[in-house]
């Protein structure tokens, strides 16, 4: 881990700025060569084209959508290679990411095993609407009591360190 934090250290804001200018141009050429291929130009006000029924080849706008979503699966995809190689290659110092990882997945589970299924109310509309078994929707409970429970320690946490900062 410490191998592509001196990379990033030394070259992390030059990479963002290339790789996202690089991002946007290749967007933008797609937009703009789009429009000029479906008969459009900058001028055209499409919410007017799409409001008459028109606009049915508007896949020009496909790109600036699908290069942020491949880059979030990029980003995601090195944390975790880095995180497992870091994890291989130093197992003492990774303990504590390991015991921590641990508790959150069973914090998550017990939560999980807690959540009630919703049987009357919006709620349970909403599941028969989208067909949505007991089971996803206590994972949907207990992943939303999860990530609240974080906020709210983290907050503390916050408060209490500031707290202790100004006495120290």
């Amino acid at each position: 881990m410490k191998s592509i934090y001196n990379i990033f250290n030394k070259h992390g804001q030059l990479i963002a700025l290339g790789l996202g200018l690089l991002c946007i141009l290749v967007a933008f050429a797609g937009i703009f060569g789009g429009l000029g291929t479906a008969g459009f130009d900058t001028s055209t006000d499409l919410n007017a084209v799409l409001k008459d029924g028109g606009g049915d080849g508007f896949n020009f706008f496909n790109g600036a959508i699908t290069i942020p979503v491949l880059l979030s699966i990029l980003a995601v995809a090195v944390i975790f290679i880095f995180g497992i190689v870091s994890l291989i290659t130093n197992p003492k110092g990774s303990i504590t990411v390991i015991i921590a990882v641990g508790v959150l997945l069973g914090l998550f589970l017990l939560l999980t095993q807690m959540s009630e299924v919703e049987s009357s109310g919006k709620i349970a509309s909403l599941m028969q609407k989208y067909n949505m078994s007991d089971g996803t929707s206590q994972r949907i409970s207990g992943g939303i009591k999860t990530t609240v429970g974080l906020a709210v320690l983290a907050f503390v946490g916050i408060v209490l360190m500031e707290i202790y900062n100004f006495f120290k």
